[in-house]
This record gives C-alpha cells, sequence and structure tokens, in this order.
C-alpha cells in the first residue's frame, strides 16, 4: 500500500505492508509529493515531486534502494491522476488544463492525447489503460457539455 503522510505540512510518500507490519519512508525532501502509485509488474512507484521548484515526475524504485530518476513534464503543472499501463512501460496522467498525456518510462518521451475544450470547475477528462496497454479510453467534454469517449491508439498516436 502506499500513501503520503504530512508531518509539518510536508507529504512524504510511504510503502506499508499491507497488514501494518512494515512502514518505510521513501522520500526525504522538503518538497510536496502527491499521487504515488505502483507500477504493474511491482518494480517501480511514481509520484509527483515539485522538488526544485516545477513539478515532475519522480520513478523510484519500489523498494527504496537505488536511484530514483526525475523527469521534467511538458504539461501546464499541477499533475494529477497517474495511471501505469498494465505492462509497466507507459504512464499516463493530466495536468491542470485538462490534458491528458502518455510518458514513455524508458525514453522519458511524452505524447499529448487531448485535452478538454472548455475549462470548468470539475475536471470530466477520465482515462484508462485497456488490458493490452495499447489503447488508453478517455471521456472529454465537448464545448456543448456533453462527454463523448474516445481510445487513443499508443501505437499510431490518434484518437478515434
Amino acid at each position: 500500500m502506499l500513501l503520503t503522510l504530512s508531518r509539518d505540512g510536508n507529504p512524504e510518500v510511504y510503502r506499508m505492508a499491507v497488514d501494518g507490519s512494515e512502514l518505510k519512508r521513501l522520500t526525504f525532501t522538503p518538497a510536496v509529493e502527491t499521487s504515488p502509485v505502483w507500477s504493474p509488474d511491482g518494480e517501480r512507484i511514481a509520484w509527483f515531486s515539485d522538488e526544485g521548484g516545477e513539478y515532475g515526475l519522480v520513478l523510484a524504485p519500489q523498494d527504496g534502494k537505488g536511484a530514483s530518476r526525475r523527469v521534467a513534464l511538458k504539461g501546464a503543472g499541477f499533475y494529477g491522476n497517474p495511471r501505469w499501463s498494465p505492462d509497466s512501460k507507459k504512464l499516463s496522467f493530466s495536468d491542470n488544463s485538462m490534458t491528458i498525456f502518455v510518458l514513455d518510462v524508458a525514453t522519458g518521451a511524452q505524447t499529448r492525447v487531448a485535452s478538454d475544450p472548455l475549462y470548468g470547475p470539475v475536471p470530466v477528462l477520465h482515462h484508462a489503460w485497456s488490458p493490452d496497454s495499447r489503447f488508453i479510453a478517455y471521456t472529454q467534454n465537448t464545448p456543448t457539455y456533453f462527454n463523448r469517449l474516445f481510445l487513443f491508439s499508443v501505437a499510431d498516436g490518434k484518437s478515434y
């Protein structure tokens, strides 16, 4: 289980055994860390961090041993909704401009999937991976506030 606990207003990422027998702190920074997610293969944990002044994505070994890797992100900041692909090779997320991106974990390459055309008070841009990691299903608002469902092909870089 992953969680963020705040001490003195500073959230840190912890890994905890389901039975509560082990609690391991994974971050030790003055930064704000949010939205930790475990990769499906169990090897890595990803979270967003504002260490250094700008939000980025941190990829780290799940056991806390070894170096973590920080990836600068191309979006509008205030990232959230991280979702690992089932094969653990890609990670999708959204930003403050209600845009979905896909990150190739090996290369750090980022692809813009889609943006909501209207910035409303409630984000409606939701996404989920297909079981084979080839597609992302997402909802997108129309200018008349009706949601439409799309499929983004990772291989083609196109939405249908």
